[in-house]
């Protein structure tokens, strides 16, 4: 009867050996499954972690130190904002000036057009003291109505021709007749004094012929 028993016991054993080892096979399978995917996922960690810092570097800055410390995001924003306020002037400067003048007909037939412009202003003057108007052509205020006319026709004073400058109707008002050398270019300009500023231009005329412009 126990020889029996043991014949049974050992017919057994390599079935649950059998079983024993296809567990372990199993758990074996599962650790490595396991240990592959947490390679993976901290291999991705890596990958993602490395791809921010190259798409957001982290701005530095030196402190008291000489140690390098982040930028603040007020700071950056700081910096942009001055840059536009400096860069703002410049375009300001580069944008030409409004063009004031007015330019009207006339009934007088010898004026091709009538200019006038809000926006001139008095020649500088040296005067000093009660101002007298002169039609010297040696004397300063004569010079300073004489750079009233370049001021406007664009004339310059070695290729004008004076051919009438006299008073007009009061003592500080003037009116002049110049041309160019060649007489392409032809003008009446009135003018006015401003006490202590200068001669004012007025009125600008361009004139078609000099014949009765005087």
């Amino acid at each position: 009867m126990s020889e029996r028993k043991t014949r049974s016991s050992r017919h057994l054993q390599p079935s649950r050996n059998k079983k024993l080892d296809k567990m372990l096979n199993v758990l074996i399978g599962i650790v490595i499954i396991l240990i592959v995917i947490t390679a993976t996922y901290v291999f991705k960690w890596q990958d993602d972690e490395q791809e921010t810092v190259k798409e957001d570097p982290v701005q530095e800055q030196k402190n008291d130190e000489g140690e390098k410390e982040p930028l603040k995001e007020e700071d950056v924003v700081g910096k942009d904002e001055q840059s536009k306020d400096e860069e703002q002037p410049k375009e300001e400067e580069q944008q030409p000036e409004q063009n004031t003048a007015e330019e009207t007909t006339s009934d007088d037939p010898i004026v091709d057009r009538v200019v006038t412009d809000k926006n001139w202003k008095p020649t500088p003057t040296t005067q000093t003291g009660a101002h007298v108007s002169s039609y010297d052509d040696q004397s300063v205020d004569w010079a300073e109505k004489i750079a009233t006319i370049t001021a406007v026709t664009g004339i310059t004073n070695d290729n004008m021709i004076v051919w009438r400058l006299q008073n007009n109707g009061g003592a500080n008002k003037a009116i002049a007749t110049v041309s160019t050398k060649d007489k392409s270019e032809k003008y009446r300009v009135s003018m006015e004094w401003i006490d202590n500023e200068g001669w004012l231009p007025v009125k600008l005329e361009q004139l078609n012929t000099l014949e009765g412009a005087y």
